[in-house]
């Protein structure tokens, strides 16, 4: 019997990924819920795998490693169903709805969410966070302008990742630069020079699609009803924004992401009882059950009614499974010996990065979980970028680019999944609006057709990088013009 980390061959990795992918699809499309296909999957890999001599001692090993790995993310998703919560029940969400549609208009309304979604992201360094909060209100602010929800959500989710992706608070930075063996701040900074015209790209596109709303009529009746049920629900004052403050002063300090959420969190479940009157018991009912409102007005039940531990179950079995096949996965080796053999066919700096965005697109839709996917990458692209001598900060850019950003794309996806519980859409219906996520791939794909932010490693210092705009160094050359390299982060 071979163990789990042994090599498997290319004909059974080629047929695991291939079973993976087939019942993924066609159960999608089949209307099937993803907990069950990924039910699915998991047994019939395990039987794959036993079947090629895989002892299954080794595969639960490799199940349980692969949900050990991210278990702080599962503890992530059930606080912050407190956070939703507690923000909705204090009154914080809804006094940001009330006075948001008294100044913003619809043509306004999508370039603003995705700038206000992306502030809050970076500073507290979490895409749930923002979109169940922040992302909440602006929905509900479309909502009653009788802008589709889509496509607020769209704006709301593009902004969330942006944050995500880029914030030195967040756990897909981190692990991102950790798993390059590179300094954070170099990934940031490498990032940088694709997320900025990224960004304005997506803010002159948002522009444009909330043009198309310009001229919409306003229900003033419908807003009105709105801003009434809420003034009647709540009373309004600063105080409610004490829970704001406090995530954003905590995550700047770079108080760990679980405390900053609780800390955020109970300020708000003490508001509700000390500005809201709300009973101990009631708040207590709220951190699993969510907030529950029957008004009358459908459009403002629809926007009050979350949050709570309860909200985040499905999503948090979905993670368990997601990370148990992927664990699966990464202990066999199956994704290793596919990438093995395509690596050797690259020939340029070009290829390399191309080969990252694909394998990281394709590992994500396959392990479904950032974590055991940029693991992966970083493992299997590390020496290929050094033979090459681009600095490692390119490559976890890529790789952050190619996972983080597409994760709420994928409909069998934790993060997917949550959205779409969240704003009460299928994927398929939010997801050509997240217009940062394609707009970044494109500006990544650019940059590495034309060779352009392809830093170089210094001579002899893979720690260091070369940069300028545009490298001609190789591993070992001199400047074109005999000077020195340039000093990285100066």
């Amino acid at each position: 019997m071979k163990k789990a980390t042994g090599k498997p061959g290319l004909l059974l990795s080629v047929t695991v990924l291939a079973v993976i992918a087939a019942v993924l699809t066609s159960g999608i499309i089949a209307g099937v819920a993803t907990i069950p296909l990924l039910v699915v999957n998991i047994f019939l890999v395990l039987i794959i795998a036993m079947l090629a001599g895989y002892r299954y001692s080794d595969l639960e090993k490799g199940m349980i490693s692969g949900v050990k790995r991210a278990i702080d993310c599962v503890m992530i998703l059930v606080f912050v169903g407190i956070l939703i919560a507690a923000w909705i029940k204090c009154g914080t969400v809804p006094m940001i709805i009330y006075y948001g549609l008294g100044f913003i208009t619809p043509r306004m309304l999508l370039p603003l969410t995705f700038i206000m979604c992306s502030l809050l992201s970076l500073c507290i360094g979490t895409s749930l966070g923002t979109a169940g909060t922040m992302g909440v209100a602006c929905v509900s602010i479309g909502m009653s302008m009788g802008i589709p929800v889509p496509l607020t959500a769209g704006a709301a989710i593009s902004g969330s990742i942006l944050g995500d992706k880029l914030s030195p608070l967040s756990d897909s930075t981190i692990l991102a630069s950790s798993t390059s063996d590179i300094n954070i701040y170099y990934h940031v900074r490498s990032m940088l020079y694709t997320t900025v015209p990224s960004v304005l790209i997506s803010l002159v596109i948002f522009y444009f699609l909330g043009a198309g709303y310009a001229d919409l009529a306003m229900e003033q009746g419908v807003i009105s009803t709105v801003r009434g049920s809420l003034a009647n629900l709540y009373h309004f004052n600063l105080l409610l924004l004490v829970p704001v403050i406090l995530i954003v002063i905590l995550s700047l300090k770079k108080v760990p992401a679980i405390l900053a959420i609780l800390i955020s969190g109970f300020s708000g479940l003490v508001l509700a009882m000390i500005v809201q009157k709300v009973s101990l018991i009631e708040v207590l009912s709220v951190i699993y059950n969510g907030v529950k409102v029957e008004t009358g007005t459908a459009v403002v039940d629809s926007m009050l009614s979350k949050g709570g531990i309860s909200s985040m179950m499905t999503t948090i079995c979905t993670a368990v499974l997601a990370l148990a096949l992927g664990g699966i996965l990464s202990e066999a080796g199956f994704l290793h010996v596919i990438v093995g053999r395509i690596t050797k066919t690259i020939r340029s700096d070009c290829s390399t990065i191309l080969l990252t965005l694909v394998c990281g697109i394709l590992t994500v839709l396959l392990v479904t979980n950032f974590y055991v996917s940029v693991v992966l990458m970083g493992n299997m692209f590390r020496e290929l970028y050094d033979q090459r001598g681009i600095h490692r900060s390119v490559m976890s850019r890529t790789i952050e680019e190619a996972n983080t950003i597409i994760l709420p794309l994928v409909p069998w996806n934790t993060g997917c999944i949550y959205y779409m519980g969240l704003f009460g859409f299928t994927a398929p219906l939010f997801a050509p609006y997240v217009v940062f996520a394609y707009v970044n791939i494109a500006v990544s794909i650019l940059c590495a057709a034309t060779g352009l932010f392809i830093f170089k490693a210094l001579p002899g210092n893979d720690a260091e990088a070369d940069w300028r705009i545009r490298g001609s160094k190789t591993r070992g050359g001199t400047e074109p013009n005999g000077s020195g390299a340039a000093t990285a982060f100066e």
